[in-house]
């Protein structure tokens, strides 16, 4: 069910890869992929309107917190770790040849002993360090696990009644506090206040699922309903372009976002549910998770041979060049994703679930 998000999921992912490409046409660039940091809130609200979709009912149904964060941790940990070790030699080898006169930058000031251990207890989104390290976007894993914990605690105390109110209150008061209290230049708020910054796309998330329950666009015919998924992917592109450091522009942007969702949970399509449905566009929806936890490891891999081995500054835009060599970059991501998710993300996923499920059976029978 809902697949035609998780294919939105996969084209979010795919924006975040563009937007953290080392290599760049001119500086600077189109300010859609200037501004493609935040389909990591859509991430963010897809998010919430999953996990009221699966587990409200459950929680409010007496399910235990012990089953419910381990499946959670089964769905984000193990790749979490997994990409981790991976930056472990590299960023050893990195201080190595900084260090032998190579070249480079020191990697100790942001990849040391204490933000490894905070990256280890997916803690490092929650504040806890100066600045991003390691596997830099893993710090919305961390904000999202922890996400889940007070999706938990609200589900069973102030928001047991379900009512549509209340998810949108929390996430306007979060979002006040984000644009009124911290006030950041954009909503790049990530290892510092990324937590806040999560919750209010997530509760945004939880009410668009609950708004579907007074109506939907079900009804909607093939014409209707093509014109009204364009017209919200147009909103979105427009929205993100133009939001820069406007925080009304960027509340647009997220509203797009949640638009984006009711519009393709529904069960009949337009002509982009048509594209969402395509094969390929489906399977990076699925890999999309890998996708958004390897892609960084690659690319600075990437910059790193330019910079060294080449001895093309890759700060510098690259002109035209540049567009195969990153549609190249992403195809190596794409694919090195797709075994991620086979051989990490999904045996470790069904492994636990399969755990929790033989522990409840044996509760059960008991």
């Amino acid at each position: 069910m809902f697949t035609r998000l998780e294919s939105l999921r996969g084209l979010a992912a795919i924006m975040v890869v563009i937007y953290h490409t080392p290599f760049y046409i001119e500086q600077p660039s189109l300010s859609l992929i200037r501004n493609s940091y935040l389909f990591v809130d859509l991430f963010f609200v897809l998010s919430g309107f999953v996990m009221a979709y699966a587990y409200g009912d459950k929680i409010r149904g007496g399910m235990g917190f012990g089953q419910y964060i381990a499946l959670r941790l089964g769905r984000l940990y193990p790749l979490h770790l997994f990409t981790l070790m991976l930056w472990v030699p590299y960023v050893l080898i990195k201080q190595y040849l900084y260090e032998t006169g190579f070249g480079g930058t020191s990697q100790l000031d942001e990849n040391n002993l204490f933000t490894f251990i905070t990256n280890l207890l997916i803690i490092h989104g929650l504040g806890v360090n100066e600045s991003l390290s390691w596997n830099q976007p893993s710090w919305s894993i961390s904000t999202e696990f922890f996400a889940y914990i007070v999706f938990f605690v609200t589900a069973i105390t102030v928001d047991r009644g379900r009512r549509l109110w209340v998810p949108l209150a929390l996430s306007a008061g979060l979002y006040a506090t984000i644009f009124l209290v911290i006030q950041p230049e954009q909503l790049k708020i990530t290892y510092d206040h990324g937590f806040i910054r999560c919750l209010a796309a997530f509760y945004l998330g939880i009410f668009v699922y609950r708004l579907r329950a007074y109506g939907t666009l079900d009804r909607l015919s093939f014409g209707p309903l093509s014109a009204v998924e364009g017209l919200t992917m147009a909103a979105i592109i427009v929205s993100v372009s133009l939001s820069g450091n406007r925080y009304a522009a960027i509340m647009v942007a997220i509203l797009s976002f949640a638009l984006a969702v009711f519009v393709f949970a529904t069960r009949n399509g337009g002509a982009v549910s048509r594209l969402l449905d395509i094969d390929l566009v489906r399977k990076i929806g699925v890999w999309s998770f890998s996708i958004y936890m390897t892609h960084r490891l690659i690319q600075f891999g990437a910059s790193n041979v330019f910079e060294f081995i080449l001895e093309i500054d890759p700060s510098e835009p690259m002109g035209w060049p540049s567009v195969p060599l990153n549609l190249l970059l992403l195809v190596v991501v794409i694919g090195f994703s797709r075994y991620t998710y086979e051989w990490v993300e999904k045996p470790c996923r069904d492994w636990v679930k399969h755990r929790v499920q033989q522990r409840d059976l044996q509760k059960a029978a008991a």
